[in-house]
C-alpha cells in the first residue's frame, strides 16, 4: 500500500509525494554551487482529523535551518 504526503516548502509551496505505507521520512538534497550535494531525510508527520490520517513533511523541520533549493529526489 502507499500513502500521499504533502511536502510543505518555503514561501507556501507544496508538493504531493506518494510513498510506501511504512515510510517515516522523505529524502531531500541540497545542491551546492560546485555541484556537490548534501543529503538527508525529512520526517513524515501524521495528523488525525475526524477519523482520517493526513501526512505532512515540512521543510522548516529540517535540522540547522537548511532550506531546500532543489526538487525532492
Amino acid at each position: 500500500m502507499s500513502k500521499t504526503v504533502v511536502v510543505l516548502g518555503p514561501g507556501g509551496t507544496s508538493e504531493f509525494l506518494t510513498v510506501a505505507d511504512g515510510e517515516t521520512s522523505i529524502p531531500w538534497a541540497l545542491e551546492g554551487p560546485n555541484g556537490d550535494a548534501t543529503r538527508g531525510a525529512m520526517p513524515i508527520e501524521t495528523y488525525y482529523c475526524e477519523g482520517e490520517e493526513f501526512y505532512f513533511a515540512r521543510i522548516e523541520n529540517m535540522l540547522h535551518g537548511e532550506v531546500m533549493s532543489s526538487p525532492l529526489n
